[in-house]
């Protein structure tokens, strides 16, 4: 359990294209290139993308015909960036020339299904509409009339209009009225005064209403027609065709990610240079590699220089954990809290014993442990890939120790009751919902806490201790003064426990144990401030700092110790949950019912606990554990590599 060891590589090649080192560190993948940038070098490499958008077009294509458009594995075969271009741009163009015209056809459809609308509630009318329209002292409106507007017609007598209603919908008469031109202003307020909607008849109908409705009707099929061909986009590529889009597609993204590696790169004179960090284990393979295929470039490590090299916060090595393949899956907690700086202490072992441990005293039985596990390892690992799954797998076992100390197998508390007579118990070890046991449970989890805690305080000051903070480690609140503050407050209630101890609680144990170190943690940051040579600020300053720090650390010691009480109250839970669940079962006299209840009712609480148990033991190590030692400053291992399309999606 640790880190992996890094050695800074150094990389020097003839002339000003960087093209094929950087291609077969990319395909080496053990090589995390520093960023030119970052080292104050104005001469870098950086080059133009000029594959990405091409991608983009080819991408956008491959999706638009229905083939499959993420970028695979480059086979290694280049092709010309213009032929590609006009090769691609032939299907980009067809695609939108075929998109424009089903554009039309739509608006076309729409004005279509408008004019049908209108046209099925006047096909009473057997006029043809031109003769209507070409009436030289006459003005037609159609629309149609709500129902109470109608009634009210008859008072409207004197005026010269006409109404001819063709169809009636239940709310509205649909018709046209006829009104001398001379009078159509007037007669158009009277009926805007009615609630008539004036229809507009487009300039394509023509003939009877029957007639057109006719004509669009066999229009409209035709358009149809045509619209479903140009939605067969995976006809405008032939399979040929389409094999030789995705091949550019993979070259394209090949190329691209390539060219954005140039960001890398450092150009001398007449050379180029690429510096970054290597697992110490790959130097010797970057070596022969180099070596045998670019026997012109030149690579050591920075101590072959003949100088030490100072690297500055920017280039500072990355973090690439390494684990065994028990504690490995615990990573997953570390990286989503953060990566330790390189050559700190990794928090991986640490949290696969706790988290593992807490888990299995909060979720302590031994039929749904082992399920729990089953389902983890099969379904969530196997089937869906989830590094959650190994996680569930390891915890599983402490639910099954756990679940042979309270004696529970899915809830049932006494069947194993026989295993226990046999190895000589009277009764299985721990009741849990037994009154005495409930006490001790919650005094254990607090006693618990205490331990973790402690360690956490361990682990970060030998952690600032390797990285050279000598008075961090010997003041602060997580330093020394606080380990030996936090225990001495413990020991104090030991008496209440029944542990008598003459020298706790006396002079000089308090003055010694308590005051000296509340005092160090009190003036630790104007301590640190002197010794580095620097201003510690204004007493008055300081006292105010110092109150408002130690009353955070006050607070922090005692919520994060009692935060562990949460572990007991989560075994008497479950137990709790489960006894709720049988009195539920043996409430019904029928054993289909009986079992059906004991089942959904497993199942039910190893969700909800499994849930809740999980979530909050991932609390406990953030917030109890994590804050007291991990900086989580560190950043990850890149090196440089050619991700696929489907590697790209994933990240």
């Amino acid at each position: 359990m640790g880190m992996v060891k890094m050695t800074h590589m150094n990389v020097y090649g003839p002339g000003r294209d960087p093209q094929q080192t950087l291609e077969l560190l990319a395909r080496l993948s053990i090589f995390d290139a520093d960023d030119a940038g970052a080292l104050g070098i104005a001469t870098t490499g950086q080059k133009e993308d000029e594959y990405g958008p091409l991608l983009n077009q080819t991408v956008g294509v491959l999706k638009d015909i229905g083939a499959d458009n993420v970028p695979g594995e480059y086979d290694g075969v280049p092709y010309d960036l213009e032929e590609a271009r006009v090769f691609v741009n032939g299907f980009v163009q067809e695609v939108a020339r075929r998109s424009q015209e089903k554009t039309q056809i739509n608006a076309k459809l729409a004005t279509y299904e408008q004019a049908k609308t209108q046209l099925y509630h006047l096909t009473g009318l057997q006029t043809s509409m031109d003769d209507i329209f070409s009436c030289r002292y006459l003005k037609v409106r159609f629309g149609r009339l709500p129902k109470d507007s109608y009634v009210k017609l008859p008072y409207y007598e004197g005026h010269s209009f006409t109404f001819r209603e063709y169809d009636f919908d239940g709310e509205y008469y649909w018709g046209m009225y006829f009104v001398a031109e001379q009078s159509a202003e007037e007669v158009d307020r009277i009926f805007a005064s009615l609630y008539f909607e004036r229809i507009w008849v487009p300039d394509f109908v023509h003939g009877t209403p029957q007639d057109a409705l006719a004509q669009i009707l066999s229009e409209e099929s035709e358009m149809n027609r045509r619209k479903a061909e140009l939605e067969n986009l995976a006809a405008v590529a032939q399979k040929d065709e389409v094999v030789k889009l995705q091949k550019i597609a993979a070259w394209l993204n090949y190329e691209s990610q390539i060219a954005q590696m140039y960001r890398h790169v450092v150009l001398l004179d007449n050379s180029y240079y690429i510096s970054g960090f290597v697992p110490d284990e790959s130097t010797g393979r970057l070596r022969e590699a180099i070596a045998k295929e670019l026997p012109d470039v030149r690579v050591c490590a920075d101590e072959e220089l003949g100088t030490e090299t100072e690297l500055d916060e920017n280039l500072k090595p990355p973090t690439k954990l390494k684990n065994n393949w028990l504690t490995r899956p615990f990573e997953l907690f570390v990286t989503m809290y953060g990566l330790p700086n390189y050559g700190d202490i990794d928090p991986t072992g640490l949290v696969a014993v706790t988290y593992a441990v807490l888990f299995g005293i909060m979720f302590g039985d031994v039929g749904q442990g082992l399920l729990l596990g089953l389902i983890g390892y099969f379904f969530m690992y196997k089937k869906k890939q989830m590094q959650l799954g190994l996680v569930l797998a390891r915890c599983s076992l402490f639910s099954v120790l756990f679940g042979f100390l309270y004696g529970s197998v899915f809830g049932f508390e006494n069947l194993l009751d026989p295993m226990y007579h046999a190895l000589g118990f009277a009764e299985k070890p721990l009741e849990v919902l037994h009154p005495e046991s409930i006490n001790m449970i919650l005094i254990t989890s607090i006693v618990a806490g205490i331990f973790i805690i402690v360690c956490a305080l361990g682990t970060g000051i030998i952690s600032n201790f390797k990285r050279g903070i000598i008075a961090k480690t010997l003041f602060s609140v997580n330093g020394v003064a606080g380990l030996v503050f936090y225990l001495a407050l413990v020991c104090l209630l030991l008496p209440m426990l029944g542990v008598e101890a003459s020298f706790i609680g006396s002079m000089p144990y308090i003055i010694l144990l308590i005051v000296v170190p509340f005092l160090c943690m009190y003036f630790c940051e104007p301590i640190c401030l002197a010794l580095e040579g620097k201003n510690p600020g204004k007493p008055g300053e300081i006292i105010i700092n110092g109150f408002f720090e130690m009353f955070d650390a006050l607070l922090s010691f005692a919520s994060n110790t009692m935060s562990f009480l949460r572990v007991g109250g989560f075994v008497l839970a479950h137990a709790g949950m489960m006894s709720v669940v049988f009195t539920l079962a043996a409430m019904t006299t029928q054993p289909v019912i009986y079992w059906l209840i004991v089942i959904v009712g497993n199942l039910f609480v190893m969700a909800l606990e499994g849930l809740f148990v999980g979530i909050q033991v991932l609390r406990l190590e953030f917030y109890e554990i994590f804050s007291r030692f991990f900086d989580a400053e560190g950043r990850p291992f890149t090196p440089l590599h050619v991700r696929s399309g489907k590697e790209l999606m994933e990240s």
